[in-house]
């Protein structure tokens, strides 16, 4: 979802060109990938690490905390929860068997992240500081979101959707949506939960052709959902944003609906590049660039905040021509803006093969 949650891309770079022509099959593949001894820390203005043989997912911080996903293209089975303390630089792994596609989160001292549990997606949340896991879910079915100490996610089986709210502060869970998936000849399915300020946001996507899709949200107080129309389109697009509802329509663009405003209006320019990432009071983070020369920017304001792309990393692989750069994660901490990037050589991706794979995490301040 990180590709739908990225999950589009505004133009400052373009991936580099290392040489050479070698086959993918070429390459030797280490005998088994130690996700520990792969990660190389960068000199300051570099970037924080990069780690040679992993392809990194979302990522999130906290404190002095920094976690991500990766995925080794030789243990494709095993998806990792990896934390660094940002001050010591000491890494362990904190997890096993992650789902990259449903986010990471903290939220109150915990990170938050979802693993397989045979066919089905669970949600569970574990202490930064050190604790056993806690389950909060058996039933996810979509990406979640955290903002402060509150957590939301949805939950859906065969015959109702529902989008529950938990302070993770406190302990507590309410449920902020149940409704069944189906009214007569209409169905729905919940793409994505959102958390702002004031509450939660989540859509919910026609399953079929021939009417409108919902966007839903619900204040932190209040005593029912409110609803819109999106007509002619099975899946907005929903971003985050501290203020409400931020999605993408077909045909009209993004459109914003806070909470405290009656209905969305038009609020960004209508096309796809750049493409809106997340709205935090003044920021605007947009993704831009070509498919395989993604680049990241800021907008505060009338002001457009270059971030430097990374067009190489000391552990990319030699000899095999041009990179392709994707924006993997994002995360803000303040001010600073932390990016992950993945670069893969191109002849690797035409080849179908995993080989040569490497990522770099990056931080930017941002004024």
């Amino acid at each position: 979802m990180l590709c739908a949650l990225l999950l589009a891309s505004a133009s400052l770079a373009t991936a580099c060109s290392s040489g050479g022509s070698k086959q993918p099959a070429e390459a030797e593949k280490p005998p088994h990938a130690d996700p520990i001894k792969a990660l190389l820390t960068l000199p300051k203005g570099r970037g924080i690490f990069a780690q040679r043989g992993w392809a990194i997912g979302p990522i999130t911080t906290s404190e002095r905390q920094l976690f991500w996903t990766a995925a080794s293209s030789d243990e494709t089975s095993d998806v990792l929860l990896l934390k660094r303390d940002l001050a010591t630089g000491r890494t362990k792994v904190a997890a096993h068997r992650l789902f990259q596609a449903f986010g990471l989160a903290s939220a109150a001292g915990s990170v938050v992240y979802a693993t397989r549990s045979g066919t089905h997606a669970q949600l569970a949340s574990r202490p930064i500081a050190g604790g056993r896991p806690s389950i909060l879910s058996n039933e996810l079915a979509a990406p979640f979101d955290a903002r402060g100490d509150m957590l939301a996610w949805a939950e859906a089986n065969g015959s109702r959707n529902r989008v529950l709210v938990r302070d993770m502060r406190k302990g507590r869970t309410s449920v902020a949506y149940s409704g069944p998936r189906c009214r007569r000849t209409r169905c729905y399915r919940i793409d994505r939960v959102t958390v702002a300020d004031d509450g939660v946001v989540f859509d919910l996507g026609a399953a079929d052709q021939g009417y409108p899709s919902l966007m839903v949200r619900r204040g932190w107080h209040a005593k029912h959902p409110e609803i819109v129309s999106v007509p002619r389109d099975p899946q907005p697009d929903l971003a985050r944003s501290s203020s409400g509802a931020l999605y993408y329509q077909l045909g009209r663009g993004w459109m914003e609906w806070d909470f405290g405003r009656a209905r969305p209006t038009p609020t960004w320019p209508h096309g796809l590049r750049p493409w809106l990432l997340s709205r935090d009071a003044h920021r605007d983070l947009v993704l831009g660039g070509p498919t395989c020369s993604t680049t990241a920017a800021v907008h505060i304001g009338t002001r457009l905040v270059a971030v430097r792309a990374p067009r190489s990393t000391p552990v990319s692989a030699k000899g095999f021509g041009k990179l392709c750069r994707q924006l993997a994660g994002f995360a803000w901490s303040g001010n600073r803006l932390v990016l992950a990037w993945t670069l893969t050589p191109r002849i690797s991706i035409e080849a179908h093969e995993e080989i040569g794979v490497s990522s770099v995490i990056t931080s930017n301040e941002i004024g």
